[in-house]
């Protein structure tokens, strides 16, 4: 049976099976699906729904809903099955009435169920990522791996700005802030070797660093999970082109950064810090002795046989896909608005097949221990996130659909990049865009949720 007999089999079994026609939708959850398909943004802020990206994007994905039944109405929460416009898959609408307001609601969330087959979600995600690249809003290479061998390996428009050179699976893209687990695994090299302490503060090593409060302060374990205070580089934004123009290296970004204080007191809060993982590539070239991109390229890149990653100079990127963002309602270019070369923030260069290889080598021990693995990559909780559900120590937990996920993802104008390892289904999902944020996260969300419950 094709998936599409299977769908409408299930639909009518959910409608039918209990021998009695469904019933209508409750006022407010009537209301809500009207907005929703309408995308009528202030008649979903009224019904307390205040996520019109989201909202959009999975309008996007789904076509609009229609209301199958409740599936759960306790008082407080909702759960609502519809039906997706674009197939006859289901979706799941889980609803909290706000306790003020029955009318409306204080929190709204709205995912695909499961399909039956790997298959069958795969074909979905194709689907998904075609109808974006036909609307411009995705060109890039989805890659899905479990034990080495693809179930899915797919390039989606083109590499260039003019739109002549397709993308292909051995197209680079930067990774903007993925490259932030390879400095996590630096430090976690170097710890294993005794060198570094998670304790151990900024000013160990750099003993010339201008504000004393980061120096005595700000520790590795702060700047590997975002709570430093650190900020961010002055670099990245596009109106900063003149401060990066005048940096050439880490020492250049730390004078440009190195007077001002931390943001808030050091460990008392989450704050997500590029400058911080820039501290922990100065940290790593103190304690080993060896240039940071030097470091990266023995330690990491070449155990892990990633022969198309790196950090090449500005002006030296053949083979990498120009990201594009959309100003003043155009496509156009924005390597304008990267610096000289990649950071230990981010901003090297990869491809889907070498960052499937990057988790195939921390999963088989090249890089660093399992149990050094399992530390990095599980989110302990605290600043507002759940345990389990949040950032690590250079990597992100998450999960949801009964899967848990670590990984990293990344973002900048013109790029959009998700990389997640799922221990469970031992499945590698890479997604690499010449596009904006959220390009690769819709097609992630839709990979997760659509994936079939094991």
């Amino acid at each position: 049976m094709n998936r599409t007999v299977m769908g409408v089999a299930a639909l009518a079994c959910l409608v039918l099976c209990r021998g009695v026609a469904p019933a209508p939708a409750p006022p407010p959850v009537e209301a809500w699906i009207k907005a929703f398909n309408a995308q009528d943004v202030a008649a979903l802020k009224a019904l307390g729904d205040d996520s019109a990206d989201y909202d959009h994007d999975k309008f996007e994905e789904s076509g609009g809903l229609d209301f199958v039944r409740i599936d759960k109405d306790d008082g407080k929460d909702i759960e609502v099955l519809a039906r997706e416009r674009l197939s006859p898959e289901i979706w799941r609408l889980l609803l909290t009435r706000d306790e003020k307001d029955p009318a409306r609601f204080s929190d709204i969330r709205l995912h695909p169920e499961p399909l039956a087959s790997e298959g069958a979600a795969l074909a979905e995600l194709d689907d998904f990522a075609k109808r974006l690249e036909r609307k411009n809003e995705f060109s890039g290479v989805v890659l899905v791996r479990r034990d080495g061998q693809d179930l899915f390996a797919k390039t989606y428009g083109h590499a260039d700005g003019a739109e002549t050179v397709p993308n292909t699976l051995d197209t680079k893209f930067f990774m903007a802030s993925q490259g932030k687990m390879f400095t996590a695994v630096s430090i976690f090299q170097l710890i294993e070797k005794g060198r570094v302490s998670l304790d151990d503060t900024v000013g160990k090593f750099l003993t010339g660093y201008p504000n004393q409060d980061i120096a005595a302060k700000v520790t590795v374990r702060m700047l590997l999970t975002h709570t430093g205070g650190t900020g961010d580089m002055g670099i990245l934004m596009p109106e900063e082109a003149a401060n990066r123009d005048k940096v050439h290296s880490i020492a250049d970004i730390i004078a440009l950064n190195g007077a001002r204080g931390p943001d808030f007191p050091p460990g008392t809060k989450f704050d997500y810090s590029n400058y911080g993982y820039l501290l922990l590539g100065a940290i790593i070239e103190k304690a080993s002795g060896t240039d940071y991109y030097d470091y990266v390229q023995k330690n990491i890149l070449d155990p892990a046989g990633m022969t198309r990653t790196g950090f090449p100079l500005h002006d030296d990127m053949a083979d990498t896909a120009v990201p594009m963002w959309v100003k003043d309602g155009k496509l156009v270019s924005a390597m304008d608005q990267w610096p000289w070369r990649g950071t230990p923030a981010g901003g090297g260069v990869s491809t889907v097949g070498d960052e499937a290889k990057f988790i195939a080598a921390l999963n088989e021990g090249k890089l660093v221990s399992k149990a050094t693995l399992a530390f990095a990559t599980h989110a302990p909780g605290g600043f507002g996130f759940k345990e389990g559900n949040g950032f690590g120590y250079g990597f992100i937990e998450s999960g949801a659909n009964g899967l848990k996920y670590w990984g990293h993802g990344g973002g900048a104008h013109g790029d959009s990049l998700v990389l997640s390892y799922y221990p469970k289904t031992r499945v590698t999902f890479v997604c690499m865009a010449n596009r904006e944020p959220p390009a690769c996260d819709r097609l992630a969300e839709n990979y997760l949720f659509r994936w079939p419950r094991q």
